[in-house]
């Protein structure tokens, strides 16, 4: 988790509009009304985000308490004192009543926590800074359903804001722990996590309301046809684990990691990722963890991490079957029925799913040489689309034997892939387009960080490996790396 760095906000006149009140017994007998006497949630969540949206001194109530405190909200987060109240988790509601002949305008989150407020203005301030955090409703009076993209994801359009596009994706009430993967969307500012612009509710499922976009998954993508070369299969991979990084240096992960939930567009030159479909919840080591990988289980292949406290390794052991499942996708998969659901024929394709060692294996010793092919054997990428390198095998491997994320970041295959895609473009005299990360927006977080990475390589020669310039070559050369594998040199 990083550490909070507050900026100088701007310091606002303690509010005297309810000090005289403070030890007046029938004004917080009036607030008791809307309050508990404890209360009920954690409030110990620290911010992920350093973005200071409003600071004031206010009166507040909790758990019997009338003070005044500094509050200070960041994305999601309302920190009173001490305590850091995450408000994805919380009904956000205006009201007002009268007292002594004047107006009390206050704002409550559920029946825990109330704040008063000087005027009616400062109310609404606060009350819309908030709310968008909160669970909201009216989905339906607010937005039209224009086109459905894919299964349960939707272009829609705002009624109240000239038609602006938008995109919703719906999820399950009864998914699992979904007050603490809303609280990670909304403090997630990351490229390839959908911008959350809200997220509501009907009777039977959550909204999450997102900037548009136009995609699909990858699983419905390979079952259509899709064919890849390494290139773009490696820029995919290295996106994907460049989003768990940022995950794992703020303390989360995604938890679903499939096929399903890996979203690219194939319009784009650049195969640039969305991935949603997030199961978080900070598990600790005592904590109970059936009902998570009850519902996982669904989408996820089984292995020996099944029963186990959920974290980054078991993303990472999960990429490894997703490289697995495209490496080797086999082509009469395009022949499977009922292709209008694709959840119904992802969990059959699961359901059958297994990884076979001895495969990876066979095709490694091909490709060395150890096993002479016979006339009637077809090569690797006869039999299988995406089989490319050794580098690549030998990452499945790696992925599947639990190897840290820092190895799998620096890993042989994208620094071949990178080479490979160099030399092509040298022999073909192509022109560099912009890179991803050159036309994707970042947090400023992320942007100092992505300079820092540019001046920091030394030469193009250099032994190290960079995220960004592996990025920019693997990126830079999709359209124009030839799709077959290399046959002359299979590294």
């Amino acid at each position: 988790m990083q550490n909070v760095q507050v900026r100088s906000p701007k310091k606002y006149c303690p509010d005297q509009t309810y000090k005289e009140y403070l030890d007046c017994n029938q004004f917080k007998i009036i607030l008791n009304n809307f309050v508990h006497p404890l209360h009920h949630k954690q409030w110990n969540h620290q911010p992920r985000l350093t973005e200071i949206k409003l600071n004031y001194l206010l009166t507040i109530m909790f758990d019997g308490n009338l003070v005044q405190e500094y509050c200070i909200l960041y994305p999601n987060v309302l920190r009173i004192g001490i305590h850091n109240i995450q408000l994805s988790q919380y009904q956000i509601k205006k009201q007002s009543f009268l007292f002594n002949n004047n107006t009390c305008y206050l704002i409550t989150l559920d029946n825990d926590i109330l704040l008063l407020f000087k005027n009616e203005d400062v109310q609404l301030l606060w009350y819309y800074q908030m709310k968008e955090f909160s669970i909201l409703k009216l989905f339906y009076l607010k937005f039209q359903l224009e086109q459905q993209l894919f299964q349960d994801f939707y272009k829609i359009t705002n009624k109240k804001q000239n038609n602006e596009q938008l995109s919703a994706y719906f999820i399950n009430k009864q998914q699992p722990y979904l007050e603490q993967t809303f609280g990670l969307l909304h403090e997630s500012r990351h490229p390839a996590i959908l911008q959350v612009k809200g997220i509501y509710e009907d009777q039977s499922n959550y909204i999450v309301v997102t900037d548009y976009y136009e995609g699909e998954p990858l699983f419905n993508a390979l079952i259509n046809g899709l064919q890849l070369n390494e290139s773009q299969i490696a820029s995919v991979f290295y996106q994907i684990l460049i989003l768990l990084r940022y995950l794992h240096d703020h303390e989360a992960y995604h938890g679903n990691l499939n096929a399903l939930n890996v979203l690219i567009n194939q319009e784009t030159i650049n195969m640039e990722i969305q991935v949603i479909g997030f199961v978080y919840y900070p598990f600790k080591q005592s904590d109970e963890v059936t009902q998570y990988w009850d519902w996982v289980s669904q989408f996820q292949y089984k292995s020996g991490q099944f029963g186990q406290i959920p974290g980054i390794h078991c993303d990472l052991y999960q990429l490894g079957v997703l490289l697995y499942m495209i490496t080797f996708f086999k082509k009469n998969v395009l022949e499977m029925e009922n292709k209008n659901d694709y959840i119904k024929m992802y969990i059959k394709y699961m359901s059958d799913f297994r990884i076979d060692h001895d495969l990876i294996n066979l095709n490694i010793d091909i490709l060395t040489g150890r096993i002479q092919m016979k006339l009637e054997m077809k090569t690797p990428n006869e039999n299988y689309f995406h089989v490319f390198s050794l580098s690549q095998l030998d990452f499945i491997r790696k992925l599947l034997c639990q190897c840290s994320l820092m190895d799998a970041i620096s890993n042989q295959w994208f620094i071949n892939t990178q080479q490979k895609c160099k030399s092509q473009n040298q022999r073909q005299g192509t022109q560099n387009l912009k890179t991803i990360i050159e036309q994707r927006e970042f947090s400023d977080e992320e942007q100092i960080k992505s300079q820092t990475k540019r001046n920091s390589v030394q030469s193009e020669n250099s032994n190290e490996i960079d995220e960004y310039p592996i990025v920019e070559n693997l990126i830079r050369n999709i359209i124009d790396y030839e799709k077959a594998p290399c046959k002359t040199h299979h590294c």
